[in-house]
């Protein structure tokens, strides 16, 4: 039945052309929506039992998908989508035109499917074509316990030249910095900005990872290098995936034929998501990941006009994409909790946290006697 959801990954397969119908008359054109990038992530994250995809009907056209997954916690069985540590995406597959319908159709299917206890979304971008995918007004006609928090994310809109949004956006601090970065840099020796795509960006992209893997990253183990083989697997899926879409850029600064930082970002609809930064730490006085981004920024208003936004992505552990940062945008993570004993009970244990949280001497009391 072509309304059904998708369990398995044969069903997934059978469901391609269908999903490529869906890609082409959607809205926004996102690499991390498209079949294969779908596929990917099932075979680098999930196992073959815990697929689901909701597929959602009207009439009888296909006017979306949300790819998701089963996780079991503690006994308690969460259903959420594709994101994980390196997978900042909550998007939804919907044709234009169809965003209203979409939403109420797929909370309704979701609410009477079965199998689950907690539905976990989150990674939904307020400048998405479908935010919030859960609106609350349908959340409060859905008969069930529910939260949703709302975080910032951080993002450049393209509203001005750079030499624009370098005078009125930034604070003097950041200007009298780059300032003085852009002229070491110039007496440090020669150097050059260089911008790869497709195939050649593939060819490249050993030359990123060592460099990401040089410094801290390195030494902290976070880099993709220092990864699990799951997550380099899938970084090198992703890198083909975006050449292939022709959304694949690496940016490289390059001192006396030397690459010292290197940039990864693609592009999706008019929106340019900037994924990852590294530096050798050798030439840190020189500031080579904010050069590095000064000029991405320059290229992308001279050659890709397309593009109105830069999305950092949230979390900002050093504060640097706040202070690049010139709106505010955000993302939802919405909670539903289901009707049924261990839904309830996460439900109890959640408000619970939040009450302890919200009395610092209970928390306190609560610790102390944990220690008895």
């Amino acid at each position: 039945m072509p309304g059904s959801h998708i369990r398995s990954m044969d069903e997934l397969e059978q469901a391609r052309e269908q999903w490529h119908d869906v890609y082409e008359d959607s809205g926004m054109k996102l690499p991390v929506l498209t079949y294969e990038y779908v596929k990917q992530w099932y075979e680098c994250f999930a196992s073959p039992k815990d697929v689901r995809v909701f597929r959602v009907m009207e009439g009888d056209k296909i006017i979306g998908f949300l790819p998701m997954v089963v996780r079991t916690r503690e006994g308690v069985r969460v259903l959420t989508n594709q994101t994980n540590d390196h997978c900042f995406y909550g998007e939804a597959l919907v044709r234009r035109g169809y965003e209203e319908v979409f939403r109420k159709k797929l909370l309704d299917e979701i609410l009477e499917e079965s199998g689950w206890d907690v539905l976990h979304h989150i990674f939904g971008y307020s400048f998405s074509a479908v935010y919030p995918l859960f609106p609350e007004s349908l959340l409060a006609e859905g008969k069930r316990r529910w939260k949703m928090n709302v975080q910032p994310t951080y993002t450049i809109v393209l509203d001005k030249t750079c030499d624009e949004y370098f005078h009125k956006d930034l604070s003097s601090n950041m200007r009298h910095m780059l300032k003085q970065k852009k002229n070491r840099l110039k007496k440090a020796g020669p150097h050059r900005f260089l911008h790869f795509q497709g195939d050649e960006a593939v060819e490249k992209w050993q030359d990123f990872l060592r460099i990401e893997d040089s410094g801290w990253k390195g030494q902290n183990g976070t880099s993709i290098l220092k990864t699990t083989p799951e997550y380099r697997k899938y970084y090198d899926g992703l890198i083909r995936i975006l050449s292939s879409t022709r959304d694949l850029h690496l940016y490289f600064l390059e001192l006396d034929q030397k690459y010292i930082a290197a940039a990864v970002g693609y592009t999706a609809g008019d929106v340019f998501q900037y994924l990852k930064i590294g530096y050798d730490e050798e030439y840190q006085a020189l500031s080579p990941s904010n050069m590095l981004f000064m000029h991405l920024m320059e290229d992308i208003q001279e050659h890709h006009g397309e593009i109105r936004r830069i999305h950092f992505f949230p979390y900002d552990d050093t504060g640097y994409k706040k202070r690049f940062a010139n709106e505010e945008q955000q993302f939802s993570e919405i909670i539903i909790y289901n009707n049924t004993l261990r839904g309830q009970t996460f439900w109890m244990a959640d408000k619970l946290k939040e009450r302890i949280t919200r009395h610092p001497k209970l928390a306190a009391y609560i610790k102390k006697a944990m220690h008895v």
